[in-house]
């Protein structure tokens, strides 16, 4: 039996705060399917680049890191390691200075 000229994907979004010891998930559910159209004519890479490449604009609120994970089973077991990851840095927004704030 021939396999598809693709390779079907699951990824998921972590999310950690700044001063916080771990990830937390991001989005709905667990793990979601890479869609097929996206790796039609990209590869896996190409596909979470431009996943990524947005995010601190979009999620400007947030401070902290952002790491995605792709895995080529929809649910791994604990300690399977992801067959691409990449970690980006959400910078936050910078508050304006408060005008009473005494340095002490």
């Amino acid at each position: 039996m021939e396999k598809p000229y693709w390779q079907p994907y699951w990824w998921r979004l972590l999310f950690r705060a700044d001063g916080e010891p771990g990830w937390t998930v991001m989005g709905p559910g667990e793990f979601s399917q890479v869609p097929n159209n996206a790796l039609k004519d990209a590869s896996l890479e190409l596909w979470a680049n431009a996943l990524l490449e947005d995010s601190p604009d979009e999620l400007d609120d947030l401070r902290g890191d952002l790491l995605l994970e792709c895995y080529t089973e929809p649910a791994p077991a604990d300690g399977t390691p992801p067959v691409y990851s990449r970690q980006v840095r959400l910078p936050g927004y910078a508050l304006p200075p408060y005008p009473k704030r005494r340095h002490v």
